[in-house]
């Protein structure tokens, strides 16, 4: 009888050759994703509701922020919005704020206009205060004239308008505050609707004039503009074009954009121009939202008047009026980076601004000139 081959013992098959994954490569791949997937909930979470990374793209805060500055801004200070894009969805409710802005903050918003850009201003005026700008270079608030933050400046550029230096005493609505739109002057007016458009933003806001000739309504009076004939009713959209018979010129103006109220004002009184001293002419102004006109309005948040440090070259609160809370995004807090773009790319190291990186924006209460505690 033949002895008996013990067992060989069980080898372990190869894996690989059954085209199964170890399962060491298994759990590894798994924390991988797991992994990944918490670091991408958590910067989501903080792109959304902590802090914000913007490049500053155009002068109109020179010389406190340069063009190709980078920094960051706090979105939970003033209150972080409560889902992503719920203000494109109509919901304006937010997070609660650690603190509300204040005169001297630099704001990072949306601006209130057909370009959806975020903007960044300095707040030199809040809910309840009335800002004026008397000459070129006085700006005053409650009474009060500020100076000026250390590298802001006048240039006298490209939007020394008069009608905007010389900006006559303009009240900033506060939460609470009730409004009849049909009895605003006009700037008023324009900014109320701008208002109107940030709290609701998912709704069309619209504007009409009618033309009243010794208490009756002609819209459809002819009138003599620059040439031209038109009548009330080509206004009515907030637009109209026209061929200026001194230039030979077609030109076109639309007050629903929100920065062209000035020429608005100037459009209205030459319209009053084509009548005679003895005719009573007015000129009624109706404000719309969705299909109702609006009678009478509360404002349902504060508001704020926000200017440029480069005061002569800044589309700013002169021009489209209050900033609504709504429309806040964030606290400007620090610069990251700055490159000065305007240098060859071949010298990149040397565009570095390198005294610039790691600065805190600072708030600039423009009531003491050199208060140490405030210097950039």
């Amino acid at each position: 009888m033949s002895e008996q081959q013990p067992k060989q013992p069980a080898q372990p098959q190869d894996s690989a050759a059954q085209g199964g994954a170890k399962p060491a490569e298994k759990s590894g791949l798994l924390r991988f994703f797991r992994e990944m997937g918490s670091a991408l909930v958590m910067a989501l979470i903080a792109i959304v509701y902590v802090i914000q990374a913007f490049q500053i793209p155009t002068g109109s805060m020179e010389d406190s922020l340069l063009v190709g500055d980078f920094l960051l801004g706090l979105k939970f200070i003033y209150g972080a919005p409560l889902l992503p894009y719920s203000r494109e969805l109509g919901i304006t409710r937010r997070l609660p704020a650690v603190a509300k802005p204040k005169p001297g903050d630099v704001v990072i918003f949306k601006y209130p206009g057909a370009d959806a850009k975020d903007y960044i201003k300095r707040m030199v005026a809040g809910p309840g205060d009335v800002v004026q700008f008397a000459g070129h270079k006085k700006l005053i608030v409650n009474g009060t004239e500020l100076i000026l933050p250390p590298h802001g400046k006048y240039t006298g550029g490209s939007r020394a308008d008069p009608r905007i230096l010389n900006f006559a005493p303009l009240r900033i609505p506060a939460k609470g505050d009730v409004f009849r739109p049909d009895t605003m002057p006009i700037r008023e007016f324009l900014f109320f609707k701008t208002l109107v458009h940030q709290e609701n933003p998912t709704k069309r806001v619209y504007m009409h004039f009618d033309l009243y000739v010794d208490g009756e309504l002609s819209n459809s009076a002819a009138l003599n503009f620059n040439g031209a004939r038109l009548s009330l009713d080509d206004l009515q959209d907030g637009k109209f074009i026209y061929k200026n018979e001194m230039t030979r010129r077609t030109e076109a103006f639309d007050f629903n954009r929100i920065d062209d109220w000035t020429m608005l004002d100037y459009v209205l009184d030459i319209i009053r121009r084509n009548f005679s001293s003895d005719k009573s002419v007015e000129i009624r102004k109706k404000l719309f939202l969705g299909n109702d006109r609006i009678e009478s309005y509360t404002v349902r948040n504060d508001n704020y008047f926000m200017v440029g440090d480069n005061r002569d070259n800044s589309l700013d609160s002169r021009y489209w009026g209050y900033l609504n809370h709504n429309f806040v995004k964030a606290k400007a807090l620090i610069l990251y980076f700055s490159y000065d773009n305007t240098g060859p790319a071949w010298k990149f190291p040397a565009n570095i601004r390198w005294n610039r990186i790691g600065k805190l924006i600072r708030t600039w209460d423009g009531e003491s000139e050199g208060n140490p505690k405030i210097k950039y």
